[in-house]
């Protein structure tokens, strides 16, 4: 059944990441506290648990709730929303428990000014998660699966200072970023044999998908992504260390949501990849390896933060486990595991992050006899920690009967498949012994350590694990639950592929798996009374294969190979342009089967146009030639710049003037960052270069002409080739001609094709931009950075010595922060020229779509007006009269309004980057040629996109010794390096005043 509604969820979670951002000012002047951030920012996760739950009634109704908006629809492509009781599941503990974390996090994080961040992430990592048990196609659950990566990352390396945090946050991208390139091929393998990417479709194909030849290595790939993500044997290495994250991410990622990804994705598919003996054997012998090595290595740990990472380990290969059975009773203990191990190991994270918040540690051999200080959070954990291990009344004592009654049903109970419940056993004991470890180790017997001071943690801290304990409690002890029952079964059902019936009811009466839960108790009583030689032994034996070696032999031959490929390597451009070069004449000799020209006759035409263009062609070519022949760099690049000119001329000539108004303004721009890229190179390195190429052997020169000279005769012989076989009669021209106005409203062709026929192609294109503007901050920034106090000091010491000071003698940094000495006259031209620019660009905005000029040019324009201000008042001065000016606020800004205004069609029923004429709608008086459309808000985010990364350019070769907020720039005196030369200043020009 379509749900219209059915994004607001995700929208809902997106818009609480925006409000942390914006809740910055705030918690870091502390005019809000931390805590009441928390409250306020869990609305957004609760309003879309609310908005999950009001949809489960409908489930009842209908089997699905759906949601589709046209992606690709040449390819039949949409990106989809789908949610049926068993995503309703997973959706309800995302935001639940995500609730509960966010409110749990203000309290955790109360003394942390940069915890707006960690908040921000993790919203953002709700808002992926949510998007990925609610994606109703392959393609979309595959983009949030990857989101639910990168926001991890995040999250894990929140503490980005901490060697333990970054190598924890690498790691756990590393596996499960592998793992998602894998499920990307076997998704697409999916969506192919299938005949559509679409859930609905998928899985109504499963005796085409089983069939086909294809079968094994969908199954293998897909399993290997599942598989990395929910850290399963021998990927499991990579959860623990991520447990170097914030306890509130641990909470939230490592129990309820990210870990789980892979148990859901092999689930949603188990009806139509399941069902075979590969499907039976991959997933139940990695899910019971991984049961039992996490049991195994968790009862080994002393930090209660590793012990519930590894117990969540051989949790996850229960689940795997579980997964790989084709019968209703495993389906059953699969929804039931979920829940109860989201509900008490989530609890349990929380309790150990209050000891570790209260006590400042969380080792084991330090801890003891907390009860009396910290009586809630022992109650809370005793409740959780019987729950997880499995003991009556607790939701965990009915998961794990369920699992034993699923691991002995009789259709799978064949002689060599009782390696299974042997192995559910030993875990189960080992599960029990763990659990009592840290309930009795933390709260009871004496205090290991005399040091601790421990109290109770404030009342928001607890609250969050007593809820999912309390919720654990009660589901066990309810009656008759009959809506938790129904919506379980329904959860079974939707996976099973068949109807599954569920009763939460504690005692089914004397069984076999009634029989195996006790010895399971027994024999972790036994493991727990004897503890001290178990440990000791598991120490004595160590591990006989450490997969962390075999991780970081990959690394390290990762890093060997990179070695060796970086020897060719070699820094010289010019060998770069040589192997480029011959690789390309040598590709289209084998493969291009250019024709040589024929001789042909060629008529000579007069006129006006033709003189002038050949006039042009001279000058870009002659510009070009004296730009490699002229010694001084500075009019290298002027030569340049007339020569890239020369071209757009050309352009106008043709006629196309939208591509040659961005010729001219770019060409403008790129000799200003020359110019400015010049300023910042040492003449010694300059005029190394030059010697380098003006003084070459002979045999140099003789084969760097040979090798230009060939390139030109190559591309030569590609453009005759072009221009004399291809169509003459253009295919896509007349679409456009004849689709531009009536789809778009666009009088400008170029203007229609640029922002809505290839829109996507031109947001990625600002993006790139974008990027090119913070790469060149980040790599010159640091390395300026790095030699500034010399510098500085050779400068000052120039000052010192010097009778009488001119604007050339004086340092670039004092140039930077007070400009030129420059007339009034422009002065004023710089204040009537930066208004000018606005408006010009404000024109080319409004009206791109009716004659030439587009956002692109507009920044350009813009950046320029800037730049010349930068020149008259220095770097500080400009920055201090346009405050507006905040490099990346306006890209981030320009990316965001593209997106926003992309995706509304698409809400609104239509589709992606689909142009909306809102004036229109709205009946807006507006001036005749110009229109409030999306092309419009694109126009718009394009030039803020642009104007930040360019700005950021400017900024960047115009000063980038610039420090960090809060950093100071000192110079050998230790005095800051701009106070110390100012006085300098005044006391030299004391002295000539005297003097004269």
């Amino acid at each position: 059944m379509p749900d219209p509604l059915l994004y607001v969820p995700l929208l809902l979670c997106l818009a609480g990441s925006l409000a942390a951002l914006l809740l910055r000012p705030f918690t870091v002047s502390e005019r809000l506290s931390l805590p009441a951030a928390g409250w306020l920012l869990a609305i957004a996760p609760l309003a879309a648990f609310i908005t999950l739950l009001l949809r489960v009634p409908l489930l009842d109704e209908a089997k699905a709730l759906t949601l589709s908006l046209p992606w690709l629809p040449s390819l039949d492509l949409s990106a989809g929303l789908y949610l049926d009781h068993f995503s309703a599941l997973f959706g309800l503990l995302i935001t639940g428990i995500g609730t509960l974390v966010v409110v749990y996090a203000g309290y955790y994080f109360r003394s942390d000014g940069s915890a707006w961040r960690f908040l921000c992430y993790l919203l953002l990592f709700m808002a992926a998660m949510l998007g990925l048990v609610l994606a109703g196609d392959v393609i979309t659950l595959f983009v949030f699966w990857e989101g639910t990566s990168l926001t991890s990352y995040l999250l894990i390396g929140y503490k980005y200072k901490d060697e333990a945090a970054r190598r924890g946050a690498f790691k756990a991208l590393f596996i499960t970023g592998g793992g998602g390139i894998a499920l990307l091929g076997g998704l697409l393998f999916v969506a192919f044999v299938a005949g559509g990417a679409d859930f609905q479709t998928i899985l109504k194909s499963g005796d085409v998908l089983r069939a086909s030849p294809l079968y094994p290595v969908m199954l293998g790939l897909v399993a290997f992504g599942a598989f990395t993500k929910s850290a399963q044997f021998p990927a499991h290495i990579w959860l623990p260390d991520a447990m170097s994250a914030p306890t509130p991410a641990s909470a939230f990622l490592h129990s309820a949501t990210m870990v789980k990804a892979g148990i859901y994705l092999m689930a949603r598919l188990n009806p139509a990849l399941g069902g075979t003996e590969a499907w039976f054997w991959l997933l139940g012998a990695f899910g019971a390896a991984t049961m039992l090595v996490g049991a195994y290595l968790g009862l080994k740990q002393n930090d209660l933060k590793a012990l519930l990472a590894y117990s969540t380990v051989s949790q996850l290969g229960v689940l795997m486990l579980l997964v790989g059975q084709d019968t209703d009773v495993a389906f059953k203990a699969l929804v039931i595991g979920v829940l109860a191990h989201a509900l008490y190991k989530g609890a349990l994270f929380l309790v150990t992050g209050i000891v570790d918040h209260e006590t400042g540690t969380r080792d084991l051999r330090r801890l003891g006899g907390l009860r009396s200080a910290m009586q809630i959070s022992f109650a809370i954990a005793a409740v959780a920690g019987l729950s997880m291990a499995g003991l009556p009344p607790l939701f965990g004592f009915l998961a794990k009967e369920t699992l034993l009654a699923a691991i002995t049903h009789p259709s799978i109970m064949s002689a060599p498949v009782w390696i299974f419940p042997t192995a559910t056993v030993i875990a189960g004991a080992l599960i029990l012994a763990q659990a009592l470890m840290l309930v009795y180790d933390t709260f009871l017997g004496a205090p290991r350590d005399p040091r601790l001071h421990a109290h109770e943690a404030p009342w928001g801290m607890w609250l969050a694990p007593a809820i999912p304990t309390a919720a654990s409690l009660v589901i066990s002890l309810l009656p008759e639950p009959t809506f938790m029952e129904s919506f379980l079964a329904g959860a079974a059902g939707n996976v099973f592929g068949g109807k599954v019936k569920v009763s939460l009811a504690l005692f089914t009466g004397l069984n076999l798996p009634l029989l195996l839960s006790v010895i399971a108790v027994t024999l972790g009583g036994v493991i727990f009374w004897q503890r001290a030689r178990v440990r000791g032994w598991q120490q004595y034996v160590g591990e006989s294969l450490s997969f962390n070696q075999v991780y970081r032999l990959t690394l390290w031959l990762l890093d060997w190979g990179a070695f060796w490929v970086t020897r060719t390597q070699s820094g010289f451009l010019r060998r770069y342009l040589w192997v480029m070069l011959l690789s390309l004449g040598g590709l289209l000799l084998l493969f291009g089967r250019l024709a040589l020209p024929a001789a042909q006759a060629f008529q000579l035409e007069l006129g006006e146009l033709p003189i002038l263009r050949a006039f042009t062609l001279i000058l870009a070519t002659g510009m070009a030639a004296v730009s490699i022949f002229i010694r001084r760099d500075l009019f290298a690049i002027l030569a340049l710049g007339a020569s890239g000119l020369g071209i757009a001329v050309l352009m106008v000539l043709e006629p196309t003037p939208d591509v040659a108004l961005v010729q001219v303004v770019v060409d403008i721009l790129t000799t200003v960052i020359l110019v400015l890229a010049l300023t910042r190179l040492p003449r010694a390195m300059r005029l190394r270069a030059t010697e380098s190429n003006f003084k070459q052997t002979g045999p140099g020169l003789l084969r760097d002409a040979a090798l230009a000279t060939g390139a030109a005769l190559l591309m030569t012989l590609i453009v005759f080739n072009a221009l004399s076989t291809r169509p003459r009669e253009s295919v896509v021209t007349p679409f456009y001609e004849s689709s531009a106005k009536p789809l778009t409203g666009a009088n400008d062709m170029v203007g229609a094709i640029v922002v809505d026929f290839r829109g996507f192609d031109t947001l990625i294109e600002i993006t790139v931009f974008s990027m090119a503007g913070l790469a060149m901050y980040t790599l010159l920034r640091f390395a300026c950075k790095k030699h500034r106090d010399t510098e500085n000091i050779r400068e000052l010491e120039k000052v010192r010595i010097k009778p009488t000071l001119k604007p050339r003698d004086l340092p670039d940094y004092i140039l930077d922060i007070h400009g030129l000495r420059t007339s009034p006259f422009l002065q004023m031209l710089a204040y009537f020229l930066l208004p000018l620019t606005l408006m010009v660009a404000a024109t080319h905005m409004m009206y791109g779509h009716d004659q030439p000029g587009d956002g692109f040019t507009a920044g350009v324009i813009i950046s320029l007006g800037v730049g010349f201000w930068y020149v008259i008042f220095g770097y500080h001065e400009t920055k201090r009269r346009l405050p507006w000016l905040k490099s990346t606020p306006l890209i981030a800004c320009g990316l965001l309004l593209a997106v926003t205004g992309a995706t509304a069609p698409a809400l609104m029923g239509g589709s992606f980057f689909a142009p909306v004429n809102f004036g229109a709608l709205l009946g807006l008086p507006l001036p005749k040629g110009f229109s409030l459309s999306t092309s419009f808000l694109f126009e718009v985010a394009i030039c803020l996109a642009v104007l930040g990364s360019a700005s950021l350019m400017l900024d960047t070769l115009g000063h980038p010794g610039e420090v960090e907020p809060g950093e100071q720039r000192t110079d050998h005196t230790g005095r800051l390096a701009g106070e110390a030369t100012e006085e300098r200043l005044a006391a030299q020009s004391t002295k000539s005043k005297i003097a004269n």
